[in-house]
């Protein structure tokens, strides 16, 4: 059978079989001689539907089935699958010369459904002569019925290949007196159905699974039944279908895309860093490949895939930078769901409800670098790492709605691996290179007025004095910033607030400056509380004052638009600590829980925030606004009053 299938389907078979594109070719024909149950979760885009609807041919043409049905989770997706069944059989010419008898009158239909009433047969096919015989054949609606042209060896007559969505009624299926003989049930469900906290939808699901589908054979004999899906979530149905467990009948099979990890994942986060600069910099650079290519034997050491044919484009070297290159465009956690089938627990302390999906989908409708109306000051969070520093541009409204209008990552050109040589200088060119950028090209309004980054708050936790003096050059506008608190990456495990101004320190709403050698202010923030200050943004309600925006066009119903995907990487660092809330000694304790060491736009996000309310920018009511006008200008605006008093 496998070599049927490489010969008439030289397209989707272009290579051996994986192991696991072998599990689902042997799973649909056990089912389909011996019966049974199979679940398969294959990686995400390894043509599992494509092996399904090729293998359901094959057996229909051999007579091994009479009567399959494909099940998917929506009767848009059903509709999709037949059409492709339809084609295949309509347009592959090796089909239709092999197969003359059942491809031929398909092919003769040209697309026209309508002509199969009135079909017959004519001519010789082999030594049997037919003369005006009714193919019978049905081409259209939900099932598809083969013409009956009994030609000598054939064995296929008056099949029924038929699908249906999940989403709809599936009991009491059946033509005439044919019923199902195998059901192949692929991605059983939906996104929203997967991940939603409300079980009853799974449960309708499951009850269709395990009693409407399996009756539709009738009371004689069991229907087999092959689930063929990509695991979404551990509460999904396709997590629980595919652990022996808990449906042992199915005998559940999980395979991987990366079976064993690179030794080396250090050089695999360079790469991952890299990647993201290019695309911020210039889709068409190519940096992160070129740093694969000269190091390709160290970091494909110990890495094993189950597929090595893949490639996400003609411009990867191997399956190994394919994966790495999709972690860095979705996400690991996105990875490991899609493509590995091992999506992240989710039992655990009570977490806040903010999720990477909340984020990317919050958008506000205005292009990247375009200042949203009613946005009166902007602001700049950088983050320093020793290869890349990673920006965050915000724009705000009074009321404390704010856009976040650019973002991206700023190369640190010079650094050796495993060496500090040159550190201090390229974070120094790095900086001054971002904060020239942004003078030469301001932030635009939509009638092209331009507005400039008020102030940039720059992470000083790492390199304090190179920061230091990199603020101190390029002026008042761009301060060094510390984090204190216990979330990840503070200082110290404790933020002590300042409420009286002295010489050495000033106060603020969550922060305070501290005064350091040669006129440098650090601004120190309560990191725990703007951190969870950034989580309540995106929680706002879009209709209530201080909501956060991403930029960008907003998808359509549960269509993720190229925007919304586009913006995984950056909620994914933004969701990479969250506050939860779980019982310690019969009390209810709050603390920080990191999901991940990849949270770079987080911290530049809540220094973003923190620059904002430097510059007034508070949450209050529309109606106050209204009555108040806008918000004041903060500390800075205050000292800079004096200043212009003093100088009169």
């Amino acid at each position: 059978m496998r070599k049927w299938l490489r010969f008439y389907f030289p397209d989707v078979f272009e290579y051996d079989f994986t192991d696991n594109q072998a599990a689902i070719v042997n799973a649909i024909l056990t089912a389909a001689k011996e019966g049974g149950d199979q679940s398969i979760a294959a990686p995400r885009g390894d043509g599992k539907t494509s092996i399904a609807e090729c293998v359901i041919i094959f057996c229909v043409l051999t007579g091994i089935l009479t009567f399959p049905v494909i099940f998917s989770a929506t009767g848009e997706d059903a509709e999709r699958i037949l059409g492709n069944i339809k084609q295949r059989m309509e347009e592959n010419e090796r089909l239709v010369t092999d197969y003359n008898e059942v491809c031929g009158p398909a092919a003769a239909l040209e697309g026209q459904a309508n002509r199969a009433n009135g079909q017959v047969v004519y001519g010789n096919i082999g030594k049997e002569t037919f003369t005006d015989q009714r193919t019978k054949i049905k081409w259209s609606g939900r099932q598809i019925v083969l013409p009956t042209v009994k030609a000598k060896g054939s064995r296929a007559h008056g099949q029924v290949i038929a699908t249906r969505g999940l989403d709809a009624a599936v009991r009491g299926l059946r033509y005439g007196t044919k019923r199902p003989d195998l059901a192949v049930i692929d991605d059983p469900e939906t996104r929203d159905i997967a991940g939603s906290d409300d079980d009853r939808q799974r449960q309708k699901l499951e009850l269709k699974i395990d009693q409407d589908i399996a009756g539709c054979a009738g009371q004689t004999r069991r229907l087999a039944r092959v689930v063929l899906t990509t695991i979404m979530a551990r509460k999904s149905l396709s997590f629980k279908y595919t652990d022996p467990s808990s449906k042992p009948s199915f005998r559940g099979k999980r395979f991987r895309y990366m079976v064993h990890v690179p030794d080396r994942q250090d050089l695999w986060d360079e790469f991952i860093t890299l990647q993201q600069a290019d695309w911020a910099a210039d889709p068409r650079t190519h940096k992160a490949h070129a740093f694969y290519l000269n190091r390709r034997e160290a970091m494909d050491s110990g890495a094993v895939v189950g597929n090595p044919h893949r490639r996400g484009d003609a411009t990867e070297a191997s399956a190994i930078e394919t994966y790495y290159v999709e972690v860095a465009r979705i996400g690991q956690e996105s990875v490991s769901t899609e493509y590995d089938n091992d999506p992240p627990e989710e039992s655990g302390p009570v977490e806040s409800g903010i999720t990477a999906h909340r984020i990317q989908r919050q958008l506000s409708g205005y292009d990247r670098r375009v200042v949203p109306p009613g946005c009166v000051i902007i602001t700049q969070g950088i983050d320093v790492r020793k290869i890349a520093l990673h920006w965050v541009v915000r724009a705000w409204r009074p009321d404390g709605t704010g856009y976040t209008i650019d973002y991206g990552v700023q190369e640190v050109l010079g650094t050796i691996r495993g060496s500090e040589d040159g550190v201090e200088h390229a974070i120094r060119a790095a900086i001054r290179a971002r904060m020239e950028f942004i003078a030469q090209q301001p932030y635009l309004t939509l009638d092209d007025k331009p507005i400039p980054v008020a102030i940039t708050l720059v992470d000083a936790g790492w390199k304090t004095d190179t920061i230091y003096e990199v603020c101190r050059e390029l002026g008042r506008d761009i301060k060094p910033a510390m984090g204190f608190g216990r979330s990840a990456g503070c200082a110290q495990a404790k933020f002590y607030d300042v409420s009286r101004q002295t010489r050495d320190k000033k106060p603020g709403d969550g922060w305070f400056l501290s005064r350091k050698p040669k006129g440098v202010w650090l601004v120190c923030t309560d990191a725990d509380r703007w951190k969870a200050w950034e989580h309540d943004r995106w929680m706002t309600p879009t209709d209530k004052p201080g909501t956060m925006f991403l930029f960008g066009e907003p998808g359509i119903g549960d269509r993720l638009s190229f925007d919304e995907k586009s913006h995984f990487s950056y909620s994914k660092h933004l969701t990479s600590e969250v506050e939860v809330e779980e019982p310690v000694r019969g009390a209810l304790v709050r603390r920080w829980k990191s999901k991940s060491d990849t949270n770079h736009y987080l911290d530049a996000s809540y220094m973003a925030d923190v620059a904002a309310n430097m510059k007034g920018v508070r949450i209050i009511r529309a109606s106050v606004q209204e009555q108040q006008g806008p918000a004041p200008g903060g500390w800075f605006a205050a000292q800079e009053s004096k200043q212009r008093r003093r100088r009169a």
